[in-house]
């Protein structure tokens, strides 16, 4: 026998796929649905959940943002739920902790749902996956989440998406995530490249990592770094005439324009040059260096930001 009151508590993709469980439970009635929000009158909820179907099946009453339910709704709720009818389920969504669970509880079910983060929404995406028909593993789970980001119905749409790419019972790799999101990898990129140019250490690491951990080829970030550093040199010959000037010299649109001309003063020339011998240093090093890839990229990254000087060479 199912509950006759729910409290869904947290993430809300994860809330409407336990409505459905609890449709499924209960068996309720689908063309006898009501469906509130938190302002809705109190008599307006009390009589939905009073009045029988018409064909003798279960009501369905849910009230979404039940957090932000009023004294009054909370009053009538408390005396419903001591003799709930057995027409209807209720089902009270919230974003978050409320009086409502020392109400429901012991008289109804409260459903934790809480977002999964880290290695949990690795584990999420992997099963997820499966019940896609799709077959990844950690490394694909994780370009997911750096291309796509940590919402669930996001995640759930891009797997949606590369099963319509791929197939059922594809076996994905981080790259078939790349080729189909580019566009989103491409705005990892700028935002790796910005970070540097307006000298944000710890924002331009964590994009770099991010990007290297999504399976970017390091000579690909690098030349991303690269060019970054060389825009910045070259406009930085006309930042100090404006936004306008810059965009002339290089052929850029205006927002553009107006962005470069911020990151390129905020470098003195010489800084910029340096940065330069830094790249250099660091082409030689990715390619035969002692240091793996990834370490003299964020060397170079250090050196760049915090505009220190490479030693001479005798």
């Amino acid at each position: 026998m199912s509950s006759p009151v729910y409290l869904l508590l947290g993430e809300s993709f994860l809330s409407e796929e336990a409505l459905d469980r609890i449709r499924a439970e209960a068996g309720t009635d689908s063309l006898s649905e009501d469906t509130f929000t938190a302002d809705v009158d109190v008599s307006t909820l009390m009589s939905a959940l009073d009045t029988p179907t018409l064909l003798g099946g279960r009501r369905l009453v849910i009230a979404y943002g039940a957090q932000d339910l009023r004294k009054e709704h909370l009053e009538a709720l408390e005396r419903y739920i001591e003799s709930p009818s057995p027409h209807a389920v209720l089902v009270l969504i919230a974003s978050g902790r409320n009086k409502l669970e020392a109400m429901v509880k012991g008289k109804g079910t409260i459903i934790s749902l809480e977002t999964p983060k880290g290695r949990k929404l690795v584990t999420w995406i992997r099963q997820r996956a499966g019940e896609h028909g799709l077959k990844i593993d950690d490394r694909t789970a994780w370009a997911l989440i750096d291309t796509i980001g940590s919402g669930l119905r996001d995640l759930d749409g891009a797997l949606s998406q590369l099963v319509t790419a791929h197939g059922t019972g594809a076996k994905l790799t981080a790259a078939n995530v790349r080729e189909l999101f580019s566009r989103v990898a491409d705005e990892r990129i700028f935002a790796f490249t910005d970070a540097v140019g307006d000298r944000r250490l710890a924002p331009a690491m964590t994009a770099l990592r991010r990007l290297l951990d999504q399976g970017e080829e390091p000579l690909m970030v690098f030349g991303a770094l690269s060019g970054q550093v060389r825009r910045m040199l070259r406009a930085r010959r006309y930042a100090d005439q404006g936004a306008k000037a810059v965009g002339d010299a290089l052929g850029l649109p205006g927002w553009r324009a107006e962005r470069l001309q911020k990151q390129a003063r905020s470098f003195r020339e010489e800084e910029l040059v340096e940065a330069m011998s830094v790249l250099a240093e660091t082409d030689v090093e990715m390619k035969g260096g002692d240091l793996p890839p990834e370490i003299a990229l964020e060397t170079a990254v250090a050196k760049i930001v915090a505009g220190i000087r490479t030693p001479a060479m005798f």
